[in-house]
C-alpha cells in the first residue's frame, strides 16, 4: 500500500527533514531545467539515489546496527522501499535500564552486519507522540521494553520479539531477526498455523500471548480455551500455567481462571499473595471493561462482585468499578428502578455538572420508564 502521513499520525517530513538535520552531508547535483513528462523517470532515479546515499552513510557511520537518526517513521519506510529492505523498530523507553543494557548488543559487529544487510533500523521512543500514534494505528500493545518490531516496507507487521535481561545476547537478537525474515517462523504466521490445526500447548500459549499484544481478544479467548481444555488439571497450578494466567489469559470464563478462583488458597500458598491477587483482578477487570462487559447479565455482574470481594476488594471500590455495566444490565433486563438505584450510589455533594449531564443522557438512551426519565430530568437540571 502507499504510505502517507496517516500511516504514522505525523507530518510527512521524510528525507528532506533528515537532510536538514544533517547539514554536513553535501550532495551537488547539476542544474536541471523544469522536467518534462519524458524526464520524470530520470529525475526519480536521482531522488532514489539520494535516499540510498543517505541511508548508506547512516549505516557506515555507526558501529553495530545503523539506527537512523534525525528522521521519522516516514523516512524509515521510504528508505526501506528504495533499498527493498524490511524495517526494524526497537521500541524503547529513555528510563528503561534493560534497554540501556541492550546498547552493547546492538553495537555488536555481527548483529550490526546482519541487521544492516536486511533492515532499515530505527529506535522508537515509547514516550513520544510518534510512537503512540503509530502503535495505535497498527493495533499493537507493547507489554514491556525493549520490544523488537519487524515490518515489511509496506508497513505490514512481520514479527514481534519481546526482550528481557536474560535474552540479552547477540545470538538471541539475530535469531529474532532471522525469524522475522522467515514466513514460516514469524509471528504474523501464527494465525494461519492455528487455523491449519496447530494445537501444541507451547504454540497455543505463544499464539495467545501475541493475540493479546495485537489486541485480538476473540482469537485470544478461542486459543486459550483450547489450551485450558487440553491441559491436565493437575498441572493448573504449576509455574508455567501461573505465567499464562499473568501474561496471556484475558477472559474470566477461561477454565484456568475459574480453577484459580476456586482454589485461591493453593495459589496463595505457592506464589506471592499480592501477585495472585493482581493476576486474578487483572483478568476480571479486562473482561469487565471489554465489549463483552456491556452485555453482561445481572447474574454475571453478581459473579464479578463476588470474585472481587473474594480477592479482598472493598465494597465501595467494587461499586465504582461495576456501575456502568451493572446499571446497563438492569436496564436491559427491564429493571429500571434498580438501575437508577445503582446510578444514585455515585451521586453525592461533590458530584459536578458534567457528571449530572452524563447521567441524564445515559438514562435517556436506555429506557422509556417514566420514573427513570423523571430522575434523568432532575439530573439534567442540576447539570445546567
Amino acid at each position: 500500500m502507499d504510505i502517507n502521513k496517516t500511516d504514522f499520525g505525523l507530518q510527512n517530513t521524510g528525507i528532506i527533514y533528515y537532510l536538514i538535520q544533517h547539514p554536513r552531508i553535501r550532495i551537488q547535483l547539476p542544474h536541471y531545467p523544469k522536467p518534462s513528462p519524458q524526464s520524470y523517470f530520470s529525475m526519480k532515479k536521482i531522488v532514489l539515489s539520494l535516499l540510498l546515499f543517505v541511508s548508506v552513510s547512516v549505516a557506515m557511520a555507526q558501529r553495530g546496527v545503523g539506527f537512523l537518526t534525525g528522521g521519522n517513521l516516514r523516512t524509515v519506510f521510504d528508505m526501506a522501499k528504495v533499498q527493498n529492505k524490511a524495517v526494524f523498530l526497537e521500541c524503547y523507553a529513555p528510563t528503561c535500564h534493560v534497554c540501556e543494557a541492550f546498547v552493547p548488543t546492538f553495537n555488536n559487529p555481527q548483529v550490526g552486519d546482519f541487521y544492516n544487510r536486511q533492515f532499515i533500523s530505527y529506535k522508537l521512543d515509547m514516550t513520544s507522540p510518534e510512537a503512540g500514534a503509530f502503535l495505535q494505528k497498527q493495533k499493537i500493545t507493547i507489554p514491556s521494553t525493549p520490544t523488537l518490531l519487524f515490518f515489511d516496507n509496506n508497513v505490514s507487521l512481520m514479527h514481534i520479539a519481546i526482550m528481557s535481561e536474560n535474552l540479552n545476547t547477540p545470538a538471541v537478537v539475530i535469531d529474532a531477526a532471522s525469524k522475522a525474515l522467515n514466513p514460516k517462523t514469524r509471528t504474523s504466521s501464527y494465525k494461519a498455523s492455528f487455523l491449519a490445526g496447530n494445537r501444541s500447548q507451547n504454540f497455543l500459549a505463544e499464539y495467545g500471548f501475541m493475540t493479546r499484544v495485537m489486541k485480538d481478544t476473540l482469537s485470544n479467548i478461542n486459543a486459550m480455551n483450547i489450551y485450558a481444555k487440553q491441559e491436565p488439571q493437575k498441572n493448573y497450578t504449576n509455574n508455567s500455567n501461573f505465567l499464562v494466567l499473568q501474561k496471556v489469559i484475558m477472559d474470566d470464563e477461561n477454565a484456568l481462571f475459574k480453577y484459580m478462583m476456586a482454589n485461591l488458597a493453593a495459589y496463595n500458598a505457592k506464589y506471592d499473595k499480592k501477585l495472585v491477587k493482581q493476576t486474578a483482578e487483572n483478568i476480571i477487570m479486562y473482561s469487565l471493561y471489554s465489549s463483552r462487559g456491556m452485555r453482561y447479565s445481572v447474574a454475571k455482574i453478581n459473579q464479578v462482585r463476588a470474585n472481587l470481594a473474594k480477592l479482598g476488594v472493598n465494597k465501595k471500590s467494587i461499586d465504582g468499578r461495576v456501575i456502568r455495566e451493572e446499571s446497563n444490565a438492569y436496564f436491559r433486563e427491564n429493571q429500571p428502578a434498580k438501575a437508577i438505584q445503582v446510578l444514585e450510589s455515585v451521586v453525592d455533594a461533590s458530584t459536578n455538572k458534567e457528571t449530572y449531564r452524563f447521567l441524564a443522557t445515559y438514562v435517556k438512551a436506555r429506557t422509556a420508564d417514566k420514573a427513570a426519565l423523571a430522575k434523568a430530568a432532575v439530573w439534567a437540571a442540576k447539570g445546567k
